[in-house]
């Protein structure tokens, strides 16, 4: 066992903690809109450090240590590109201010809004079926870090017992367990302010975890390391000497930027935090200042990996090196062994303590993101596939009661899923294979929030062509191997590149030929804005004067310190891109060598350790703040018993019903095309 006492203190004293964090959220759950989206009152603190939270479990660690440990620095260079492409994002309020305005509690909500009843039914089984087995994997790849990390053995035995029990399913029932305890007590209100809390002590411990790993592994022996490591045209240094990387190269990151823009909030796994802002302003603002909580988690995911490929290629730690091997030698599945690689290294490497401290961060990891996918997959199959067939609406109590068997049900799935299916690619193949299930819905979302003209048999023709090509894709590697016992020549990321073209182009096609015979969509009404805007809803905000502001998206919901905060973002994002293009410019001119490159990753490191700490303190105070004042609104808002997720209908807004020839309902919020078109 790789953990001591002290280490095994820290990480029990952290879960008792929490637990009495989460039984502080029970009572103000009073429902279904606390339940499902924190009744829309959340600051932008809460909404940063508990969506980085939920966003990220092991699984998220274990996928970007495959990457760095493989492919080294160069994915950091590449990923410099789509930093214009977040500023813009976040500053127009791209997708998600319109989504806000629209007040859906769920996406596929949203989809009902825009198109019709049956729409949503149809979107929101293929989004949770592509939701729950995306979420399969996540136990079984948490539960083995844990248990490679701390060391434990593959059974054990209880006394009076005649057989052996084993670790890896217990692991896994204790953890989901513990996180189904969080996501059920308060449903969205447990789970962000657990998160937060989980996010603020993850911060710290991190911080001491990568000074911990800067000062035992010198600069000096990674980069030699890196250097001699890599073959010919496969550099982990250089960016520029990378033509023979096969996965984790260039393209696999312009295909992540097409997508971003493409399918952007059409991944639903943190679906609650989408509706959770008390405006569309805190939800803009919680994405600016997002960047600045987000070093420590990502110096651990890229400094680890290269950590352990120091600690097992160089003699200086050949005695840490042999007791690492050993374990991962014991691993039969290469798959399973190459992702276990940092969790054995680093249980066998850090001191008592620091070790104790990334255990505990590590399972908080595991219990953000598993509540928030249980609550995200759990919600949508109630509130988009079971509500709309009911005639007549639950009580409150009912329907939560109903919300929280359904997230034992995504728990139990998830848990069986993980016992039984044999991973075959790389976690982030499989993340691309599985997300391409429900690609399709991105031209239904993105183009049904801004086109008025994109119609009903269009969103059906997209989601199918996505459903299609993922469900395909995620046993193609099986089948292809079992026939020709190689891997399938496409892999995850080009087949997700592929369906996501087809699927937008049959939008667009589609639309144009049936547009003709339909209404356009009223995307006012959608949106609550002029005549339709709900007494509620503050006032939209008016172009800034300034022509320099308007450019970047500054309005007058700015104050100035939200101006100081986003004029930051866009000078450090910009500065950095800026950077890529210059030495981009130069290299392809003058050259540059690996030992320049070297120097550049040295100071790109550093800064951002520094930046870390008082970055980390910055979100502290604004948590608890966030905290406090999310309990205090709970406590003085009136409950609309009707504000469950469900689109109520009026008689007299009539649209014409073409598979009848009559009038039909249209959704009182609806700005599509009625029921049955």
């Amino acid at each position: 066992m790789n953990l001591s006492w002290l280490d095994w203190t820290i990480v029990a004293l952290a879960v008792v903690g929490l637990r009495f964090v989460s039984l502080s959220t029970r009572s103000h759950c009073k429902g279904v809109a606390d339940f499902l989206s924190a009744n829309r009152a959340a600051g932008r603190y809460l909404l940063t450090i508990a969506g980085a939270m939920g966003g990220m479990g092991i699984i998220s660690f274990v996928a970007l240590f495959e990457v760095y440990y493989q492919a080294g620095l160069p994915p950091l260079w590449w990923g410099l590109m789509s930093l214009p492409l977040g500023v813009i994002i976040l500053l127009t309020g791209y997708v998600y201010w319109r989504f806000r305005e629209t007040r859906a509690m769920t996406m596929a909500q949203f989809l009902e809004m825009r198109y019709s009843r049956n729409f949503r039914v149809f979107a929101g089984i293929i989004c949770w079926l592509c939701g729950i087995i995306n979420f399969g994997i996540f136990p079984a790849v948490a539960a083995r870090f844990i248990m490679y990390f701390c060391g434990l053995p593959d059974t054990f035995m209880i006394p009076f017992l005649p057989f052996h029990i084993s670790t890896f399913a217990t692991v896994m029932a204790l953890d989901l367990g513990l996180a189904l305890v969080f996501v059920t007590m308060g449903g969205q209100i447990s789970v962000m302010v657990t998160e937060c809390v989980q996010g603020i002590f993850s911060n710290f411990a991190l911080l001491v975890v990568i000074g911990c790993v800067l000062w035992m592994v010198p600069w000096s022996h990674i980069v030699e390391t890196l250097g001699v490591a890599a073959p010919a045209n496969a550099s982990m240094i250089h960016p520029y000497h990378t033509s023979q990387v096969k996965d984790f190269n260039v393209w696999f990151y312009l295909i992540g930027i097409f997508g971003s823009l493409y399918g952007y909030m059409s991944w639903q796994g943190t679906q609650g935090f989408y509706s959770s802002a008390r405006s569309p302003h805190e939800q803009q603002m919680g994405g600016v200042i997002g960047i600045w909580r987000q070093f420590p988690v990502t110096l651990v995911y890229i400094l680890l990996p290269m950590a352990a490929l120091v600690i097992l290629r160089r003699p200086e730690y050949s005695d840490t090196a042999a007791a690492a091997n050993t374990a991962l030698n014991a691993i039969p599945n290469e798959y399973i062994r190459s992702q276990m690689v940092v969790p054995v290294t680093m249980g066998k490497f850090l001191p008592i303590g620091v070790k104790g401290l990334l255990a505990t961060t590590m399972l908080f990891f595991s219990f953000t993101c598993h509540d928030t996918y249980m609550h995200s997959w759990g919600s949508i199959f109630i509130q988009d596939v079971v509500m709309p067939f009911r005639k007549k609406a639950l009580a409150p109590a009912q329907h939560i009661r109903l919300l929280r068997w359904s997230i034992v049900f995504v728990a139990a799935f998830a848990f069986m899923f993980s016992l039984l299916y044999p991973q075959s690619s790389q976690i982030m193949m499989f993340f691309a294979i599985t997300g391409t299930i429900f690609c399709g819905a991105g031209p239904a979302i993105v183009l049904g929030l801004y086109w008025k003209r994109g119609t009903t048999e269009a969103a059906y023709a997209s989601v199918i062509i996505g459903a299609v090509l993922g469900l395909g894709g995620l046993f193609a590697n099986q089948i292809w191997q079992y026939f020709f016992s190689q891997q399938f020549p496409i892999n995850g990321q080009w087949l997700w590149f592929i369906a996501m073209v087809v699927a937008l182009a049959a939008y667009v096609l589609i639309s144009l030929i049936t547009g003709r015979a339909h209404r356009h969509a009223n995307l006012a009404k959608l949106l609550h804005r002029g005549a339709y805007a709900l007494p509620t809803d503050a006032p939209m905000a008016k172009p800034h004067a300034s022509a320099w502001l308007r450019i970047v998206g500054i309005t007058e919901h700015f104050t100035l310190s939200d101006k100081i905060l986003a004029v930051a973002l866009i000078v450090w994002q910009f500065g950095w891109f800026t950077s890529f293009l210059v030495i981009t410019a130069i290299h392809f001119t003058l050259g540059t060598s690996v030992e320049w490159w070297t120097k550049f990753w040295h100071f790109y490191i550093l800064l951002q350790f520094v930046i870390g700490i008082p970055a980390t303190i910055w979100f502290t105070v604004g948590g608890i703040m966030d905290i406090k004042a999310l309990f205090k609104r709970l406590e003085e808002i009136v409950r609309d018993p009707n504000d469950n997720g469900s689109v109520r209908h009026e008689a007299d807004d009539l649209v014409p019903d073409e598979s009848t020839g009559s009038s039909a309902p249209a959704a009182m919020d609806s700005a599509g095309e009625g029921e049955n078109t």
